[in-house]
């Protein structure tokens, strides 16, 4: 990763030019490589120096405004429905969003449809199953609603899975915002990663959610106006004309070229160029993993309680799927671009992107086709995504040790005491981070995936579950966590297999798949040891449950059925046993990879039938 980053500020230097014009002009030369320059090295500091003070600024301004809790962690309950949904959107994104995720897509073809729409139906459950209630709770995290809801220990344990999770994604995005800012600044690596993880800590830790909240909507807008700009020049001059002007739906005029280059890119039963088969299991495992991942990310349901009232929380959701599904949408369109350009005659040097620099293809398709100003709005967009992310994990952590935590330790603490410790947790979690990020481990590539998988595991059947059953007690919340959070661990070091059973499927990101039998025997448990245990009986729980609903009267008969939990624990049950059968490659992939070999055995053959006819 650290290389990769480096590489995409390198490429900030280039002047602008045709990708087929900067390639070497021997013949056998087909990779494009980056040979930085000074010119957007230039423009991309001077882009990366207001930012930071911009940044600053607004955390100092709010700062000011801080003078409760209620202000500190949920930033006076007071930020509009499209000033949350924009900082959800930014909070959401991150490095993988400008980096690997357009170079999957690349890679990877039409299979990461399933992934953006996986996104965008994460939140869609997300404004259905949990928005509207955690809001009408009151509070300021999940993890202080899982406590209140089933106990101190869940909470702690719910707050020991939320750094685990933390820390999967901050380290890995402290790590690339230390690198931006070492090939900008010309600094070593280390000078660079704590200048950079510093900046972001100070202005969340002076700020709070109030300086988080606004830094973040400025984030969103930056991170938009750094994809969508380079996006519709691409693809204007890729044919696409005027339907270009909105990028997510212009790619669409050049999907007969698509077509007409690469058969295989829109078939769903392969991927990789028709060369890696895919089953109904990977896509369920696939996209169960992201969308109830996301209803599970700590960080996420977090921007709710900032909202002034459940309608705006229902709103901001609202605004977060159609900025998501934009920002989503449109990497998948650079990807597409990128791809097109690479196997269509328009490219006759038959021009590839070597392997190792594919995450930089937003870079590279903005060098190869706009001006020097917007080539290097990337930079900035990557940047600003980096930070977003960390600020929105660093108030996690500040707000899960500083207020759920603390305020069990000394529930006497006075406002001004938690704010304190709000401010001190904040502070510690940003320098523990870049302390972690000075030696990385070499997991970060697949980190933020395996995040998903975690949060899937632990948070999001105790969420679900703890709002719709009342039945739900503590020791089947404590179960599930514990046990969910241990096999989402176990599984992903070893590689998907459990007592000698392999439970992932042949695939790309294919430990995403463990996901099935982790989230799945999460909620098993849950639904199992409470009914085991004779479920809830605290009324006083019970009648929160009601009221979370929006009932102004409370009727014992209400979400007590035990009918809901059987039947999604059966559920729960039958997908377990399925993760853990044999996979099996489906005929429609099978045919799909012999037409691809077919097809590449008479390209391979052309060149030699022309050399003879010469």
């Amino acid at each position: 990763m650290k290389t990769l980053i480096a590489l995409l500020v390198l490429a900030a230097g280039l002047p602008t030019a045709a990708l087929a014009q900067t390639a070497a002009p021997a013949a056998e030369q087909n990779f494009y490589r980056f040979e930085p320059t000074s010119m957007l090295s230039t423009l991309g500091i001077i882009y990366t120096v207001i930012m930071v003070v911009v940044f600053l600024y607004v955390g100092w301004i709010a700062k000011r405004r801080t003078a409760t809790s209620d202000d500190y962690f949920a930033a006076g309950r007071n930020v509009g429905g499209l000033t949350n949904g924009l900082a959800m959107t930014s909070n959401y994104m991150s490095l993988a969003t400008f980096l690997g995720f357009t170079a999957l897509i690349w890679s990877l073809q039409f299979y990461l449809v399933a992934i953006v729409l996986s996104f965008l139906g994460g939140f869609v459950m997300i404004s259905i199953c949990i928005a509207p209630s955690l809001r009408r709770w009151g509070k300021y995290t999940s993890m202080q609603f899982i406590g209140e809801r089933f106990g101190g220990t869940a909470k702690v344990i719910a707050v020991i899975c939320m750094i685990l999770l933390a820390q999967l994604y901050l380290i890995g995005q402290m790590k690339g915002v230390g690198n931006v800012f070492q090939v900008m600044f010309h600094i070593d690596y280390t000078t660079g990663l704590i200048a950079g993880g510093l900046i972001v800590t100070a202005y969340v830790t002076i700020g709070g959610m109030y300086g988080m909240s606004y830094n973040q909507t400025l984030q969103a807008i930056i991170m938009g106006i750094a994809l969508l700009v380079p996006t519709a020049l691409i693809l204007w001059n890729l044919g696409a004309g005027p339907a270009s002007v909105f990028p997510p739906f212009g790619y669409a005029r050049l999907v007969p070229d698509m077509v007409a280059a690469m058969p295989s890119y829109f078939d769903p039963f392969v991927t990789a160029g028709g060369t890696v088969p895919m089953s109904f299991k990977f896509y369920t495992g696939v996209m169960l993993s992201i969308a109830f991942g996301t209803i599970g990310l700590p960080h996420i349901a977090m921007r709710f309680f900032t909202a002034p009232s459940v309608r705006n929380a229902k709103v901001s959701v609202l605004w977060g799927i159609v900025f998501v599904g934009i920002v989503f949408f449109t990497t998948f369109a650079i990807g597409f671009a990128a791809k097109l350009y690479t196997v269509r005659e328009l490219n006759p040097q038959g021009l590839q992107i070597a392997k190792d620099q594919a995450d930089l293809l937003v870079v590279v398709m903005s060098q190869a086709f706009t001006p020097s100003w917007i080539a290097a709005l990337p930079v900035a967009g990557a940047l600003a995504a980096g930070m977003s992310t960390i600020a929105g994990l660093l108030m996690v952590i500040g707000t899960g040790l500083g207020n759920d935590i603390y305020s069990t330790v000394v529930p006497n603490a006075t406002e001004n005491r938690r704010v304190k410790a709000g401010f001190f947790f904040t502070a510690l979690g940003g320098i523990v981070t870049i302390l972690l990020a000075l030696n990385p481990p070499d997991f970060l590539l697949t980190s933020v995936i395996w995040a998903f998988v975690v949060a899937a595991s632990t948070f999001t059947p105790v969420l679900i579950l703890g709002i719709w059953w009342k039945g739900a007690n503590t020791y089947g919340a404590i179960a599930g966590m514990v046990i969910g959070g241990i096999l989402s661990i176990v599984l992903w070091w070893n590689k998907g297999t459990l007592f000698g059973v392999t439970l992932l499927d042949a695939g790309p990101l294919s430990n995403l798949v463990t996901a099935l039998f982790s989230f799945s025997a999460n909620w098993f448990l849950v639904v199992v040891v409470s009914l085991l245990t004779g479920g809830e009986k605290d009324e006083r729980i019970l009648r929160e449950v009601d009221r979370i609903h929006g009932w102004k009267n409370y009727d014992p008969r209400r979400y007590a059925g035990k009918t809901f939990a059987l039947s999604t624990g059966a559920i729960a049950l039958l997908l377990m046993i399925w993760s853990a059968m044999p996979n099996v490659v489906p005929e429609a992939a099978q045919a799909s990879m012999d037409r691809t070999a077919a097809q590449a055995s008479l390209q391979q053959a052309a060149p030699k039938v022309a050399v003879a006819q010469k």
